[in-house]
């Protein structure tokens, strides 16, 4: 069963907010708040204080997201972003995204298939599975999806004999791969496929390049110009690719999530190295998930259990004295921790701030537990913070990626959705103009024509110099 809606906390009028109104979007309630920009902490301890339920939550900047996708289209042009609804299937998320026409989507399953299709055009719906089946693949052009990655001769003849039309990526292994799971035929197989690809007839239009999630800035300039070189080899074989996909791009970011000059510099090593080896009827693309959705999901967790005992048992540090105190929360590595998987790894801090309840400025060495207490099931393995008393609010931030998943059966906490007026005004704006019958050819509502793309929610020189950006950007 698909994730249509989530459970929703966004019934609590805002602390302290004289203008604020409950919208809409889709099937899903809004708080539109006056102003703009918003701490996502401040709605947290608001909503925790007016829930009346100890259960964890999540707040969302619904606007988080265009602000993201605005970074991305200043500082990284030459690159088309896809989403892959595996990071997130939150249905606001992925119906804000949908409204902008820039954005594809990469499945993996029938279910995200289901998801991505209740928002988007199957045109922009890429299928892309490490293990693709004569199934999964049927499904798929039944629903109207016309691109399929494949790693092999034997998946490719699966997609051709599904749909002689279809576009097919061929997904290349590079050697200096960073992913636990290797993703991608071999080299040596490289020009045997193509072959075959050219002898069968294939619409083979693109390369797929999936480097993991360690892969450095390095790693992808190599793999740029192994890129030119598959390309070449593949016109000798009469192949026209036009597509390339760097797989998941992680875009570096500072320790708390914000755009900084790191980022600027990886994204202009990217464009130079595109630019210079590339012509214009290459497109390029990559999955940028993490850095549209980290940012835009703060979860909240309450303390249900406490135990003291030496820090040194929590350290494993002999030289650690004093007292530690052992935490558990009610959610864990088998729910929205589940990230901790993914090379995750969230960090907690008390919700109303580090002021102590008895006075004491004292910090203390612990850890957080999950609600299983197994020994896996472990939040966070080391904190340092006040001491914390049960019944205590946790916020988690940064938590937007792999922490809402697209089977329905899944439990998922409730979802409170904010936006500042000013940006909910250009929001709603554009999912109407996206979803009217015939929506006007100059309406801005994000695109990769020469109509340029969707307005932000903060306007911008279009011909601002990228450092000031950086600094415009931080609150992100």
């Amino acid at each position: 069963m698909v994730r249509r809606r989530l459970p929703s906390s966004t019934y609590y009028t805002p602390a302290g907010e004289s203008e604020w109104s409950r919208e809409t979007f889709g099937e899903q309630s809004v708080a539109v708040l006056s102003g703009g920009y918003r701490n996502p902490i401040e709605m947290a301890r608001h909503v925790a204080a007016r829930c009346g339920s100890h259960q964890p939550f999540f707040v969302m900047d619904v606007a988080a997201i265009e602000r993201r996708l605005e970074v991305l289209r200043s500082t990284l042009p030459l690159i088309r972003p896809n989403y892959s609804i595996a990071c997130n299937a939150d249905p606001v998320l992925a119906r804000v995204l949908s409204n902008n026409l820039d954005v594809n989507f990469e499945v993996a399953t029938s279910g995200e298939l289901e998801l991505t299709g209740l928002h988007s055009e199957p045109s922009r719906i890429i299928f892309c599975s490490q293990l693709l089946t004569r199934k999964g693949i049927k499904n798929a052009v039944q629903s109207g999806c016309g691109t399929f990655v494949v790693e092999s001769e034997k998946q490719m003849n699966d997609v051709m004999n599904a749909s002689a039309d279809a576009q097919i990526f061929l997904a290349v292994c590079l050697p200096y791969s960073s992913g636990e799971v290797p993703f991608g035929c071999s080299i040596d197989e490289l020009e045997e496929i193509l072959d075959m690809a050219h002898l069968l007839g294939a619409n083979l239009t693109g390369i797929y390049l999936e480097l993991g999630v360690r892969a450095t800035l390095d790693d992808y300039i190599t793999a740029i110009h192994d890129a030119r070189s598959i390309i070449d080899t593949a016109s000798t074989k009469f192949l026209d690719l036009r597509h390339i996909s760097l797989g998941n791009l992680v875009i570096p970011t500072g320790t708390d999530g914000s755009v900084n000059n790191n980022s600027i510099s990886f994204c202009e090593t990217i464009n130079r190295a595109v630019s210079e080896l590339f012509d214009d009827h290459i497109d390029f693309s990559a999955n940028i998930g993490r850095f549209l959705v980290t940012n835009a999901f703060t979860l909240c967790t309450n303390v249900i259990g406490k135990r003291a005992l030496d820090a040194k048992y929590i350290t494993n540090d002999d030289f650690d004295e004093g007292v530690g105190y052992l935490y558990q929360t009610n959610d864990g590595v088998y729910g929205s921790f589940g990230c901790k998987l993914m090379d995750i790894n969230p960090q907690c801090k008390p919700l109303n701030g580090e002021e102590a309840f008895d006075g004491s400025n004292q910090h203390y060495l612990g850890a957080v537990l999950g609600p299983i207490l197994d020994g896996c099931d472990v939040a966070q393995r080391l904190t340092r913070c006040r001491q914390l008393r049960v019944g205590e609010w946790l916020v988690w931030e940064k938590m937007g990626a792999f922490t809402i998943p697209v089977d329905g059966e899944h439990h998922v906490p409730p979802v409170y959705y904010y936006s500042g007026k000013e940006c909910w005004q250009k929001l709603i704006h554009k999912d109407e103009q996206r979803r009217s019958p015939s929506p006007s050819v100059n309406d801005d509502i994000g695109s990769d024509g020469e109509g340029g793309y969707a307005s932000s929610c903060e306007d911008q020189d279009a011909e601002m110099m990228l450092e000031p950006l950086v600094e415009d950007l931080n609150e992100f």
